[in-house]
């Protein structure tokens, strides 16, 4: 059993349609929302909006709560349902769905089908109550069965959370999660002033497992595969794109760690600090025609050594272990590379960025449900 409390500088920070998110929370903690990769996800968001659309996920179950404000939700052409203050409504991801009227803060728990969760809000008092979870399904072997995932979100005021006799305190717009193992229930009980949102989320173990890969120490080999992946992740190169077409998976780490080498662009700047020095040989009296034939001779031992050995040293070792052929992949990561095989990564970052805006208008919220209902 793990616990963790997030606060305000743990928050990411994003854009939809209607307004602001800020992610509290996501399992695994190395998932992103974008990939799509997360078992489970809690957000909190906002709109000035009067009309606004939310994000499609068809993957994934969804129940939000609304904590400032009154709305309206229209899931496509299935049911219309009216939220006020401290209310919530639980929908399928996969659903066009509308929301009519300023949401001005709402929170979300957003989990992966086959995944069972609800939430409640617990008025606090100065006396310790226990919470009563709800039962899980037993296995006979804790390899399998359901973890849990329990989540504590100070409204406003404070919340003294206690688990199993350890005692944790999270302070308004604070976030507790609490993650347990097949087998594993805590004891939970809580204090306090003000409100809080208690979460619970129930999901198979082997949704979220990726297989483990003992570390090893640089080598040989690795040096090799670092080449090839640095001449592949090259800014000026398309090999990468080859090499991923190829039908090879890349372990969630190595993507994280190829993703911020790119980002900071450490190789690149490498590259030009040793330009630069070479042309301050210039200084010294050599003739343009040798610093020139500098600049060629460090460019090439950049390329064939100094980038890869920066790669090897920043990436996951054994290399060979993280870059795997579909075949040998667990069901789990056979799951997120038919996914990843199958979607537009930067399609899905411009939707992500200028969602649905062209879609119909209402005067108001009857205007609306009267044409529904025709």
């Amino acid at each position: 059993m793990e616990k963790r409390v997030f606060k305000e500088e743990n928050y990411k920070m994003s854009k939809w349609s209607g307004g602001n998110t800020r992610e509290l929370a996501i399992y695994p903690e190395e998932a992103k929302y974008l990939d799509r990769d997360f078992i489970w996800r809690l957000s909190s968001a906002d709109s000035n909006l009067e009309e606004s659309s939310f994000t499609r996920l068809p993957d994934f179950d969804r129940i939000l709560m609304v904590l400032q404000g009154q709305v309206v939700l229209a899931h496509g052409d299935e049911r219309t349902v009216s939220l006020k203050e401290g209310e919530q409504d639980s929908f399928d991801g996969a659903i066009k769905t509308k929301c009519f009227g300023k949401l001005e803060k709402d929170y979300n728990l957003i989990m992966v089908k086959g995944s069972k969760g609800r939430m409640e809000i617990i008025e606090l008092t100065s006396d310790a109550k226990a919470v009563q979870l709800s039962e899980r399904r037993k296995a006979a072997d804790d390899s399998c069965g359901e973890c849990a995932s329990y989540g504590v979100y100070a409204i406003d005021g404070y919340t003294v959370v206690s688990v199993n006799g350890e005692t944790s305190m999270v302070t308004a717009d604070q976030q507790m999660v609490i993650n347990c193992q097949p087998g594993e229930i805590p004891e939970i009980s809580l204090m306090g002033e003000g409100g809080c949102i208690f979460t619970e989320v129930f999901f198979e173990k082997q949704q979220a497992a990726f297989d483990e890969i003992p570390e090893e120490n640089a080598s040989r080999s690795n040096f090799g595969m670092a080449m090839k992946l640095f001449l592949g992740n090259n800014r000026w190169s398309k090999l990468m794109r080859r090499e991923r077409k190829k039908g090879d998976w890349y372990s969630p780490e190595l993507v994280r760690n190829l993703d911020r080498l790119d980002k900071f662009f450490i190789t690149g700047i490498v590259w030009i600090i040793g330009v630069l020095l070479c042309l301050c040989t210039m200084m010294l009296g050599l003739s343009a025609g040798i610093v020139a034939l500098l600049v060629i001779v460090f460019t090439l031992a950049d390329l064939l050594l100094i980038s890869p050995l920066i790669y090897m040293l920043a990436l996951p070792k054994p290399l060979s272990s993280h870059i795997r052929k579909p075949e040998n992949l667990n069901a789990y990561e056979q799951k997120l590379y038919e996914e990843h095989i199958t979607r537009d990564v930067h399609q899905d970052k411009l939707m992500h960025k200028y969602r649905d805006r062209s879609g119909e208008t209402y005067k108001n919220t009857g205007d609306f449900i009267r044409k529904l209902n025709k």
